[in-house]
């Protein structure tokens, strides 16, 4: 990565303390750039020292991948049907786990390459708790350089060190080294989430699972039968430090694959996968039994449109908030994100097509290889045999959306207190002066997001407070009181992008196409849709709300891989006096001393 990214001679904005109902971070007349057609950006600053090292040897983020032996060979998880005799309990307890972070030879789609993997599986081990269970992962790292575990959509409520967002929360575990996670999961939180690493690009190479949280006090809890994962994802058959290597490269993606360069261009993934497989998957499910299908979208670029043939979809869950039922045929479901669809196997017995359909009309470039429909099977009351099942005749979107808001409404009604604070953003691509505007990074209004591995922002935090002072590559909005801030992104980019908010449970009061205008933008505050992952329209504007009340510093990032490597990336540090009153784990901050005293390259 470039030691420096600068859209102007201009200092960035470092730290913004916005006045209450005031509009702050400033926008400084950014110019749309557009990333399809004939006009392409050009994203990034990378040495061509680093390229040619990157392309010739095949260095992946320092992965030093070796020849395995067969016996080494990544297996399929295959506990996607989860286990009926968990016990769903309002007791507390705790949980135990040991991942081992490896790099092993595996094949997914039939194309074998080297895939990073935890517990050799692919994906993950399958983490199962209750509400309120204390969760202890011990994480060794047997990479050749470091890495993190987020646990994405857990809030961390007084365990902001624990979050896993390298050079935010903590510095990546060195290799050899082991990083001991342990945090309480809410009382009030449950549903579907998932981890996954949280250093550059790591996770799209394979280090994702699935995480499940029960309660009994989920309103949905009783209105089903059994439980089953479905994890959805995209697959490259390069390392993805190559493929990041070029994209942030001024020559852009090696497009010989593809048509031709296209710089700026995101890479287009080879295959899609169905819970680790592009084919082969299947679902043995059991006639006239209602399943709760837990949708996870673990890919780094692709939205995907799930359905099941002849099956109508009813979607009771998004990103843990419990919903009230709506039936569809198709559910759209972009990076990051969760659904849960109640699905019934009340048809005539047989085998049935289950299908993700990858929406490639929002991939900047095309991959004449890539077979966009993913298939899966699903038998009941039947053995199981080649389906000849029909899709549905509803025509697939356009664009990369949500589902509607109409149709997220929460079970259990919540209105947001009203906002004293604003602070508006303008998400872009810009050209850097440095190479003659020639290449581009994504910002957040000024600033493009740089990873500190050697001094994360929670430390810096920890020693001085309010009057830390962020390096420019570090965009930081301080809040030392509880307050309801409403944050609006503008988007000047022509793509949807999935942006998600650490440590929050935000509620969406609206979107619409070009730049929100205050008093005349639509918003409704009536039991809006709450999540921790929404898509931001393309040359569109959203306006989401929520509560400093969770001490920490909180990334708020774009989910596709390629994007928050480029720097779409901002943080929010709410409560400093009491992010000073932390007991950060010494091994923390050990492991950020091996770093900073140059042991440790990342």
């Amino acid at each position: 990565m470039p030691t420096s990214k600068e859209a102007s001679s201009n200092d960035h904005d470092v730290e913004t303390k916005v006045e209450s109902g005031g509009v702050g971070l400033n926008n400084t007349g950014v110019i749309p750039i557009k990333r399809r057609g004939r006009l392409f950006i050009i994203t990034g600053i990378v040495a061509a020292v680093v390229l040619v090292l990157a392309l010739a040897l095949g260095l992946g983020l320092g992965l030093g991948f070796k020849k395995k032996s067969s016996s080494n060979y990544v297996t399929t998880n295959s506990s996607f049907l989860l286990d009926p005799n968990f016990v769903i309990t309002s007791t507390s307890t705790t949980r135990y786990y040991e991942f081992i972070v490896s790099e092993t030879p595996g094949s997914p789609d039939g194309f074998e390459r080297p895939m990073l993997v935890v517990n050799n599986q692919f994906p993950g081990p399958l983490i199962e708790v209750n509400s309120g269970d204390e969760l202890v992962v011990n994480v060794i790292n047997q990479l050749s350089n470091g890495t993190t575990i987020h646990w994405h959509g857990q809030l961390q409520n007084g365990t902001n060190y624990m979050d896993g967002t390298s050079g935010i929360t903590q510095c990546p575990i060195p290799p050899g080294a082991n990083f001991t996670y342990r945090f309480t999961i809410n009382p009030n939180q449950y549903g579907t989430f998932w981890y996954h690493a949280h250093a550059s690009t790591q996770y799209t190479d394979g280090i994702y699972g699935p995480l499940v949280i029960h309660s009994p006090s989920e309103p949905i809890y009783g209105q089903y039968d059994r439980d089953a994962l479905v994890i959805l994802s995209d697959w490259y058959h390069d390392m993805s430090s190559g493929l990041l290597a070029q994209y942030l490269g001024p020559a852009g993606i090696d497009g010989s694959n593809y048509g031709g360069y296209n710089p700026g261009a995101e890479p287009p993934p080879d295959s899609g996968l169905i819970n680790g497989q592009m084919t082969g998957s299947s679902f043995d499910l059991e006639p006239n039994l209602r399943y709760r299908l837990r949708l996870i979208n673990m890919g780094t670029l692709t939205q995907f449109m799930f359905s099941v043939d002849s099956h109508v979809l009813s979607v009771v869950e998004a990103d843990g908030t419990s919903l009230e039922p709506v039936n569809v045929h198709r559910v759209p479901i972009h990076v990051a994100q969760r659904y849960s669809v109640i699905l019934t196997t009340n048809q005539t017995a047989g085998s049935y097509n289950v299908r993700s359909e990858m929406q490639s009309t929002c991939y900047k470039l095309a991959n004449p290889n890539l077979n966009t429909m993913v298939l899966s099977t699903m038998t009941y009351g039947a053995s199981p045999s080649t389906p000849n099942t029909q899709d549905w005749s509803d025509a697939l979107p356009a664009l990369c959306l949500d589902l509607n808001n109409t149709m997220i409404v929460p079970q259990i009604a919540m209105n947001p207190p009203n906002s004293s604070e604003t602070v508006q953003v303008s998400m872009s691509f810009q050209q850097t002066p440095q190479s003659g505007g020639t290449e581009i990074l994504a910002f957040m209004n000024n600033t493009s997001w740089e990873s500190d591995t050697t001094n994360p922002t929670i430390l810096q935090m920890s020693k001085a407070g309010i009057q830390t002072a962020f390096d420019s590559n570090q965009l930081v909005v301080v809040n030392n009181n509880v307050t309801v801030v409403d944050l609006i992104v503008d988007n000047y980019d022509d793509a949807s992008h999935p942006f998600h908010l650490h440590g929050h449970v935000f509620w969406m009061l609206g979107e619409g196409d070009g730049i929100y205008q205050p008093g005349l933008s639509q918003i409704s505050t009536i039991n809006p849709p709450r999540r921790d992952t929404l898509t931001i329209p393309g040359f569109g504007w959203v306006l989401i709300r929520f509560i400093t009340d969770n001490p920490g510093l909180w990334a708020f990032h774009c989910h596709i891989g390629w994007h928050m490597a480029a720097g779409l990336l901002m943080q929010f540090a709410s409560l400093p006096s009491e992010i000073q009153q932390f007991q950060i784990p010494s091994y923390l901050t050990e492991q950020c001393a091996q770093q900073s005293g140059g042991l440790i390259v990342n």
